[in-house]
């Protein structure tokens, strides 16, 4: 769905721009503003710097052409999707996979504004049965995941 490959879209963008050392918001473009998702750019740019700051291991986010989706941005995905409708132990759940305990609260409330902001503007995620899997995964932090098939991003 698109609110899935959007929401993926834009973590692959804001990792872009990180590593570029550019602004977010010249990376994505006019894409936010098009889709009149300006507040929501902003508290992603918020989430993803508590998340950069705060992350306990690496994690694993894909370029912008990438085809298949990794197991950390499927459990964003699914943190996110959980924040959207109203599971706060599962989405603090996904969160806790890459932030300590203190980080992921903080990380919590900004998680849940950018699902309300998404689900404002008809973006609704939901969660995959892979999810699970894919948390599992990432918290082992074995590179044994990566041999695993991924799911693909049409």
């Amino acid at each position: 769905p698109f609110a899935s490959q959007f929401a993926i879209w834009s973590v692959r963008v804001w990792v872009t721009a990180l590593k570029l050392e550019q602004p977010f918001e010249a990376i994505s473009g006019n894409t936010f503003r098009r889709f009149d998702l300006m507040p929501a750019q902003r508290v992603l740019d918020e989430l993803m710097l508590i998340v950069a700051n705060g992350a306990s291991r690496q994690i694993d986010i894909r370029c912008l052409e990438c085809s298949h989706v990794s197991p950390d941005e499927m459990l964003f995905h699914d943190a996110l999707a959980d924040a959207q409708r109203g599971a706060p132990f599962a989405a603090y759940d996904g969160l806790r996979a890459w932030l300590a305990p203190a980080a992921a609260r903080i990380a919590y409330g900004t998680l849940v504004r950018l699902g309300n902001l998404l689900g404002s503007a008809s973006l609704h995620l939901a969660a995959q049965r892979s999810g699970a899997i894919a948390r599992q995964r990432a918290k082992s932090a074995e590179p044994a995941y990566r041999t695993h098939a991924s799911p693909t991003l049409h």
